[in-house]
C-alpha cells in the first residue's frame, strides 16, 4: 500500500509520497477544461524553432475526456471554480487528482491511503468538515479506472482521512520521512505559528504543547486570488484584454511579465508590482489581527505559493520568521510524513 498526501490547492495541485529515502511529490496546475489538443494537420511548419510548450493531460474517467494542467487555455476555457464545495466532489476535482496520481506513480495498477489537506476555514466548521469527508470518501474509496494520455490506470483507495493544510508544514518542519519527530524535544513544546499563503486561502495555524492554538488559528481566502483580480482589472481597464485567473496569477509570477495586445507588446511589471503590494498589505493585515508583532512564537513559518511571492513584505514585517524551503509543496510533503505515522503498512 501507498501512502500519499494530496494537498488540493486551487492554484496548484499537490500531492506527495515517501520512497525510500526521499520525497516524491508531483504538482499539476489546477487549470481543467474541455476539449482536445489535436488539431489534425495545421501547423506553421518549420517557421519556428521555439520549444514547443508542454501539452496538457489528457484525462478520460466516467467516458469524458478533460484537458487538465499546463497550457488549457489554449485549447479550452478553464474552469474556474473557487469555491470550497469544489473541494469536496466534482468534476474537476477528479480530473486533477487522477492526472497528479499518474505524474507521481506512472501508469499501472496501485493500491493506496490517503491523506488529504483541506483549508483551515473548512476544518474549523464541524459540520463543513464532516460533510466533506463524507463527500471524498463517497467517491475516493474503492477502485478507480482511468487514463491519462492513453495510458490506463487502476486505483485502489482503502482509506481516506483529512488535516488542515497548514499542519503539512508543521508536520514538514517537525517529523522525517519515517513520520518520527525529528526536532529538539523543546521544539514540539514550543509555541510554533504557521503562515500558509495559498491561491485562494490564507490559512493561520498555532501550536503549543503538541495542541492546536485556537486563539492564533484561523483562515481567509485573501490569498494570491486577489492579486491575479487586481492585475485583471488593471490589464482590462488598461489594454482591452481579459485574463483568466490563472494568466493572471502566471503573469505574476514571471520575471518579465509581458503580453501582446493591439497597441503591441505591454511590460506588466509596474501592474505586477502594484497587484503584489496592494496583496501583501491585505496579507499582513489579516496575520497581524490574529498574532500581533508575533514574537509569542518561538518558530514562525511562511510557507505556500504566495510565501515565496510575497517573501520580501513577509520578512520585513516578521524579520524572526523564515520561509520554508519548497514553500509550494510543503504542505503536501509534510502530510505525507505523517501518513507513513498514521497509515499501517
Amino acid at each position: 500500500m501507498i501512502r500519499i498526501s494530496v494537498d488540493p490547492g486551487f492554484g496548484n495541485f499537490k500531492i506527495a509520497t515517501i520512497a525510500p529515502g526521499t520525497i516524491q511529490v508531483a504538482v499539476v496546475p489546477s487549470v481543467v477544461g474541455v476539449g482536445e489538443t489535436d488539431l489534425g494537420l495545421l501547423s506553421l511548419g518549420k517557421l519556428s524553432r521555439r520549444k514547443r510548450r508542454r501539452e496538457p493531460d489528457e484525462v478520460t474517467c466516467g467516458g469524458v475526456t478533460y484537458l487538465v494542467g499546463e497550457n488549457v487555455a489554449r485549447y479550452a476555457r478553464p474552469v474556474q471554480r473557487m469555491d470550497f464545495l469544489r473541494l469536496s466532489d466534482g468534476p474537476e476535482l477528479r480530473a486533477l487528482f487522477y492526472d497528479a496520481v499518474f505524474r507521481l506513480l506512472d501508469k499501472g495498477s496501485h493500491q493506496a491511503a490517503l491523506m488529504i489537506g483541506l483549508p483551515v476555514e473548512v476544518m474549523a466548521d464541524r459540520r463543513q468538515a464532516l460533510d466533506t469527508l463524507r463527500s471524498l470518501k463517497a467517491w475516493m474509496l474503492g477502485q478507480h479506472c482511468f487514463t491519462v494520455n492513453d495510458s490506463p490506470l487502476v486505483l485502489e483507495v482503502s482509506e481516506v482521512r483529512m488535516m488542515a493544510q497548514p499542519s503539512g508544514a508543521f508536520f514538514a518542519w517537525g517529523l522525517d520521512n519515517s513520520g518520527r519527530w525529528s526536532r529538539p524535544k523543546a521544539d514540539l513544546k514550543a509555541p510554533v505559528a504557521v503562515c500558509d499563503i495559498g491561491f485562494n486561502t490564507l490559512d493561520l495555524f498555532a501550536v503549543e504543547g503538541g495542541e492546536i492554538a485556537g486563539r492564533f488559528t484561523g483562515g481567509n481566502t485573501a490569498g494570491m486570488r486577489r492579486a491575479a483580480e487586481l492585475l485583471i482589472n488593471a490589464v482590462q481597464a488598461r489594454y482591452g484584454v481579459d485574463l483568466s485567473l490563472h494568466e493572471a496569477d502566471a503573469l505574476l509570477r514571471q520575471k518579465r511579465p509581458r503580453l501582446y495586445t493591439a497597441q503591441g507588446e505591454a511590460d506588466l511589471r509596474s501592474l505586477v508590482t502594484q497587484a503584489l503590494d496592494t496583496t501583501a498589505a491585505g496579507v499582513l493585515h489579516f496575520v497581524e489581527r490574529r498574532w500581533g508583532n508575533g514574537r509569542q512564537f518561538a518558530h514562525l513559518l511562511f510557507t505556500g505559493g504566495g510565501a515565496e511571492m510575497l517573501r520580501d513584505a513577509l520578512l520585513r514585517q516578521y524579520p524572526h520568521g523564515v520561509v520554508l524551503p519548497n514553500p509550494v509543496t510543503a504542505n503536501a510533503a509534510g502530510l505525507a510524513r505523517y501518513a507513513q505515522r498514521v497509515f499501517k503498512a
